[in-house]
């Protein structure tokens, strides 16, 4: 074999090695392609089962939370129910004192009579917002005046001289329970009241449209931190010294019984009420 014959075989030969390569390096690239593919699975499932760890964590912590916050419940019904009825008997008391005996009592007793009916007063209305919260009574709904309702819970609560309400003038129809909404209004005043430190405006709105109400309520105090606003929901939060931590969880319990939903804006702090018509 002269030369120019073994070149040509030489030729050959690599340009067959040369195409063995390119195989393999096709083959190599797939195999590549295909274990990326794979560890791109193998890191969605690692997040996915990240997440439902998480979840179930969070699960058992609320299921804990909710199984001690039932414990929790029942023993303060019975304790705030059965605490109602003596402190009825001394208002009662109180009162009839005061109309038998009002022109022969002495004015310091006078005073100390006025301090026992406005404790137990107090007494009443935290035992109610310990019932209102833990008992979850069914609705009795009808089709209701809103702003006759929000006239209704005004006129149970003790507005300060220097605190403005502002009321809608036109009023709305709405589907309700109207015993809890004024229940709903009552803590929202009450607590815009408060926020405000018994000085400035609250303003109540009623926004329609064809298939739901929104209910706003704004006040003019000095607004909520931002580390409080996802917090004013919780039971027995509170950042009163003498609050209950009951009046806000238990506006949303109510809200969401109506299917409606609230939440909270700040500066100035707005109360947002949606529900169904």
């Amino acid at each position: 074999m002269n030369k120019i014959e073994r070149l040509e075989t030489e030729k050959q030969r690599l340009e067959e090695q040369n195409r063995i390569n390119r195989r393999a390096l096709v083959t190599l690239e797939r195999k590549l392609a295909k274990f990326e593919e794979i560890r791109e699975q193998r890191d969605w499932l690692l997040d996915e089962m990240t997440k439902k760890i998480s979840d179930l964590s969070r699960f058992q912590s609320e299921l804990f939370k909710s199984e001690r916050f039932s414990a929790i419940g029942e023993m303060s019904a019975r304790l705030a129910h059965d605490m109602r009825n003596p402190l009825a008997i001394i208002k009662n008391t109180v009162e009839i004192a005061k109309i038998k005996h009002a022109p022969r009592i002495p004015v310091e007793l006078q005073n100390l009579l006025a301090t026992i009916d406005a404790a137990s007063s107090r007494l009443v209305f935290q035992l109610d917002q310990v019932l209102n919260f833990v008992r979850i009574s069914p609705l009795h709904c009808d089709e209701y005046s809103l702003r006759k309702i929000l006239k209704s819970a005004i006129g149970k609560i003790v507005v300060p001289d220097d605190v403005k309400l502002h009321v809608p003038d036109k009023d709305v129809l709405v589907y309700c329970d109207a015993e809890k909404i004024e229940a709903v209004f009552t803590n929202l005043i009450m607590n815009s009241i408060q926020a405000m430190d018994n000085s400035g405006d609250v303003v109540i709105r009623f926004i329609q449209t064809s298939g739901t109400v929104c209910i706003e309520v704004e006040d003019s105090g000095p607004g909520i931190p931002d580390g409080l606003l996802e917090k004013i929901f919780e039971p027995l939060f509170t950042t009163k010294s003498r609050g209950t931590g009951l009046g806000l969880p238990t506006v949303k319990s109510i809200i969401q019984q109506h299917e409606g939903t609230i939440n909270v804006t700040s500066n100035p702090t707005t109360f947002s009420i949606l529900l169904p018509k």
